[in-house]
Formats: C-alpha cells, sequence, structure tokens
C-alpha cells in the first residue's frame, strides 16, 4: 500500500536553492541539501509557469501551467533550477525521488486488513496513532480485555450486566453446542477494529491504535440479560468515564420506538462529556434488511447511524436502510478473538459502526476541539457519494447515507489550511532536521447480536 501523496513539492514549502551554495553532489545522482539531507536528482525541473508564461523549450506539460524540462543530467537539473528561480513567479524545483513513507507494522494480520488498505489508513497513521487522551467506549457484548492486543488500551471496564468491573466473556455464553467454553466473541471483535494495539508483534492493527478503550458489557445470553435499565446503566457509566466514541454494534431485532428514558440517557451521552463537547455516539444499522423507522433508536439526530459495505462497495445483503442512515463503512472482517486469537469472519453492520467509531476516535486525536456535532457533521460531509446509486438531491440515498467513509477526504479537510479563503493541502512537513534548507509537503457480524 503506498502513501497518498497529495503535494509532492510545494514551492511555499520548499525553500529557492541558494545560488551562493547549491546542493553538494555525492555522486550517483545524489545530492547533499543540507540539514543532513539528501535526495536522488533526476535530469529534469519541474516548473510551475506563472499566469500567461510560455514553457521553456523542450518542456513536457504536467498538465495546467506545471511542466517538466529535461536535461542531461543531474548536475544540469541542479544549474537550470537555480538559473529558472530567479524569473519572477517561477516555481522551480529538480524532479528528485522522493522518500515517501509507509506502515510499517509488526502485526501478523495487519496485511490482511483489506478494509485499512481500502480505506488507505496508512496516509491517517502517518499523521497520528492516536492519542491515549480520546476515551472509545464499546457497549457490547464481553470484551477480552486480557486480550494482549487490547489490554494496554483498556481503561474502566464494566459489565452493566452484573454491576461490576470485569466486562469479560463468560464460559458457555452463546455455546449454542452447549460447550463450556468462551463463545462470545463479538465485544472483542468490535473493540479490535477501533483500539488494537500497533507494533506490538501481535494481532491486527486498530483504526486508532493509541485511543484509550472503555470496555462496557451490555449484552448476554437470555432475556434476563436484555433489559432497558442494563441498557441506561450502559451509556451511563460511558457518560461518568468522559467517554468522547461510544460506539454500539447492537440494536432491536423489531422495529420499536426508542424507550424516553434511553433517548434522554444517548442524548446526554452526546453533550455531557468532555465538558459539554459531548461524545459521538455510533450506532450499527443492524442486519435484519428492513427499513429503520423514524421512532426508532438509530434515527436519533445524535446518533451516526452506520450501514455495511463489503470489498467492492456494494451493501451487504442483510443491512438495513432508511433515511436515517448516515454513512456507509466497509465491515471489518478481519479483527481479534478471545483468547488472542484472530477472525477473519468477523461482519454485518456490527463491523461498519467501529470502522466510524475508530475513525472519529482519530479525527478527535488530532482536532480535539471539536465537540461531538462538528465530528459528525465532518464525517458526513467528507463522505463519497456511492457511483453505484444514485443519490438524491439533498445527496443521501437510504442504503449509503450521505456515502462511503473517506479517510482520506477526512484527513484533507483536517489538513486544510486557510490562505486568505483557499484552502492548501498541508499535514506535516519531511525534513532533514532543523535548518534544513527544503520542505516536501505530502499527506502525510457475523450478524449484530440482537436482542432477545
Amino acid at each position: 500500500m503506498a502513501l497518498a501523496v497529495y503535494t509532492f513539492i510545494l514551492a511555499a514549502a520548499a525553500a529557492p536553492l541558494d545560488p551562493m551554495d547549491p546542493p553538494t553532489p555525492l555522486g550517483g545522482g545524489q545530492f547533499d541539501f543540507g540539514g543532513g539531507v539528501s535526495l536522488t536528482v533526476l535530469p529534469r525541473v519541474v516548473v510551475v509557469l506563472p499566469e500567461g508564461e510560455p514553457p521553456p523549450a523542450g518542456a513536457e506539460s504536467l498538465g495546467g501551467r506545471s511542466w517538466l524540462v529535461p536535461t542531461a543530467s543531474p548536475d544540469a537539473a541542479i544549474a537550470l533550477t537555480l538559473s529558472l528561480q530567479t524569473r519572477p513567479g517561477f516555481s522551480v524545483w529538480p524532479d528528485v525521488i522522493l522518500p515517501i513513507q509507509h506502515a510499517s507494522f509488526d502485526d501478523p494480520s495487519w496485511p490482511g486488513q483489506w478494509y485499512s488498505e481500502d480505506l488507505e489508513m496508512e496516509a491517517l497513521y502517518a499523521a497520528s496513532m492516536g492519542d491515549a487522551s480520546v476515551r472509545v467506549a464499546v457497549i457490547d457484548s464481553g470484551i477480552d480485555i486480557g486480550h494482549p492486543d487490547l489490554s494496554e488500551a483498556i481503561d474502566d471496564p464494566y459489565d452493566a450486566w452484573s454491576d461490576d468491573d470485569d466486562p469479560s466473556p463468560d464460559l458457555g455464553e452463546y455455546c449454542y453446542d452447549g460447550s463450556q467454553a468462551i463463545c462470545d466473541g463479538h465485544g472483542t471483535a468490535v473493540s479490535g477494529v477501533i483500539a488494537a494495539r500497533a507494533n506490538n508483534g501481535v494481532g491486527i492493527v486498530g483504526l486508532c491504535p493509541e485511543c484509550t478503550l472503555v470496555p462496557i458489557k451490555l449484552l448476554g445470553e437470555g432475556t434476563s440479560a436484555n433489559t432497558l435499565s442494563t441498557d441506561i446503566a450502559a451509556f451511563e457509566h460511558a457518560i461518568a468515564a468522559d467517554a468522547w466514541v461510544i460506539n454500539n454494534s447492537w440494536g432491536f431485532v423489531e422495529s420499536i420506538p426508542v424507550p424516553e428514558p434511553l433517548a434522554a440517557v444517548i442524548r446526554r451521552a452526546a453533550t455531557e462529556p468532555r465538558d459539554g463537547l459531548g461524545a459521538v455516539v455510533v450506532f450499527a444499522a443492524g442486519n435484519d434488511d428492513r427499513s429503520i423507522e423514524d421512532d426508532e433508536m438509530q434515527a436519533m439526530p445524535e446518533v451516526l447511524c452506520v450501514s455495511a459495505t463489503d470489498s467492492y462497495g456494494h451493501p451487504t445483503a442483510y443491512t438495513n436502510s432508511g433515511a436515517s442512515v448516515d454513512i456507509a463503512a466497509p465491515s471489518a472482517t478481519v479483527t481479534l478473538a478471545p483468547e488472542e486469537g484472530i477472525t477473519e469472519t468477523f461482519g454485518g453492520t456490527s463491523a461498519a459502526a467501529p470502522v466510524i467509531s475508530g475513525l472519529a476516535g482519530w479525527v478527535l486525536s488530532v482536532a480535539p476541539e471539536r465537540s461531538a456535532e462538528e465530528v459528525r457533521q465532518l464525517l458526513l460531509d467528507t463522505a463519497v457519494p456511492s457511483p453505484l446509486v444514485t443519490h438524491d438531491d439533498e445527496g443521501h440515498h437510504d442504503t449509503y447515507g450521505y456515502g462511503e467513509v473517506s479517510a482520506l477526504a477526512l484527513l484533507d479537510a483536517l489538513s486544510a489550511v486557510d490562505t486568505g479563503g483557499e484552502a492548501q493541502k498541508s499535514c506535516g512537513c519531511v525534513s532533514g532536521g532543523s535548518g534544513s534548507a527544503w520542505g516536501l509537503v505530502f499527506i502525510t457480524g457475523l450478524l449484530m447480536w440482537r436482542r432477545r
């Protein structure tokens, strides 16, 4: 996977070469640009011309006012650069081989995370791996807080069913063959997509691998586990734990209006944490192949409702739809399983919701001042309408919402710097150390658990 490069040479970031002290040739086309930076110079020059200026003789168009001028050698490219940059309005640099970064992880299942590749997460990781101050609550079934890919992320765990601080899966729960094993993998899988640690030699890489995880067990086997009071207790704990994001990969099998006490605590969760900035509340759309009614939990305006797509961008056959669907995300199949395990069969909107929650955590890692509503709107504004369907006049589609989530568009929007009304992409400079005379700017399940 190649890191998406948005701007490879930017005149505003790259200081002009000094004619009095040009780069020192090192042989083999390599030049020392000062400050410990050495680059391979190619026998050509990149020139951005002022409006109306004719191109130099022999120049090849790069589109618009950008041109590539061949030279006889790398030394000649340096000489031509020094000559042309003295002309008013010219932006000139020798064409060079760029030191593009690639994310390098020793997590063994990282290569199989197709959804991270589709999202081009390497570009986001180049800017940030997340921040421990960002607290992502996962309200779900049992979560293996001792999993080696999660244990360092855990803070303030809670079991709303048992009212204790151990949300781990229970032996025999969801073991439909009657065995007494750990069969409950849903909550662990959801948590892994969001916050699995990076470069620890195990498991996968979460979408916000340095975010803190607040695991909350809500779902259990049997009718006694699934009550309105436990739902509310789970959200109350997320609020008390000062969650920044709250993931909910669960819902009700049948269409029922959201009970008012539950709606009230969800509204509080979206507005009270972080001294009033609120938590981004994410819900899976559900896997019942039906339309979500306007009075359901996922339809609340404080909620981000997420549908699921496959690796080709097609909606999963069972994802719910309707006017309340906000955004589509890939169903993250490769993730963690309890007891140090890995699964490649997780799926559904349960696996799509944590993609959005992980990205929301990443956004708040680089922009912690944003309110929950601002993050929610940013995700919608940067979503990309699916080319497979026709969105309505307001940009909405009942299955895709306002489009498929775009990590690169998020990065682009957060990197935009206001320069007198003109946005300029910039997300960190690669330089050769302090005092460097140059700069390169680049951007840088299963079915969802259902209430019985």
